[in-house]
């Protein structure tokens, strides 16, 4: 797919079909966000694919942060890959001047949307969820200490099939400078 197709394609998907995403699909998915940026390629991640029924039912109720937010479209979802955080080895002259986890959550957004782009060329919808009971999701998923969940992506077919939405987004004369502020 051209990739200003692909721009235009990606967008937050909250209606999936039921149907089950084969499991070499979402291995492929992580194998390809496997090869994202990471500052001094310390590839801070750890990738869990959620796609068994009763981790995924743990996992929705994980979701609702005490009713802050919530996902009441969870339990369509035919799966999930959680991205957690794990502590970054930068480079020694990095590591000197920088705290370890200053570029970790880029990284870990950068393969979240390598996920999601490779998703979108791939038929599949996603959606990225950055709200969830940390504490929840540690027990329902068995994630140590020593991990910090990030983000949750969920994955599935397109359950309505309309054509891309018109991408609402601020101009570039807004978003964008020349060589100064």
């Amino acid at each position: 797919m051209d990739w200003k197709d692909l721009l235009k394609r990606r967008e937050s998907c909250r209606v999936y079909r039921d149907q089950p995403v084969p499991r070499t699909v979402l291995d492929e998915l992580v194998k390809e966000a496997l090869q994202s940026p990471s500052g001094c390629n310390a590839q801070p991640w750890r990738f869990l694919i959620v796609d068994d029924p009763q981790a995924k039912k743990r996992l929705v109720e994980a979701l609702d942060d005490d009713g802050l937010t919530g996902c009441p479209w969870g339990d369509t979802v035919p799966a999930f890959i959680v991205i957690s955080e794990l502590k970054a080895t930068l480079k020694p002259k990095v590591a000197e001047r920088y705290d370890s986890q200053k570029f970790a959550q880029m990284d870990i957004g950068m393969a979240a949307m390598t996920i999601c782009y490779a998703a979108a060329d791939m038929g599949l919808g996603s959606c990225m969820i950055g709200t969830f009971h940390e504490k929840k999701l540690r027990e329902a998923l068995g994630i140590p200490d020593e991990a910090k969940p990030r983000l949750i992506i969920t994955l599935g077919y397109d359950g309505v099939g309309h054509p891309p939405r018109a991408k609402i987004r601020r101009t570039f004369a807004e978003a964008c400078g020349h060589n100064h502020w």
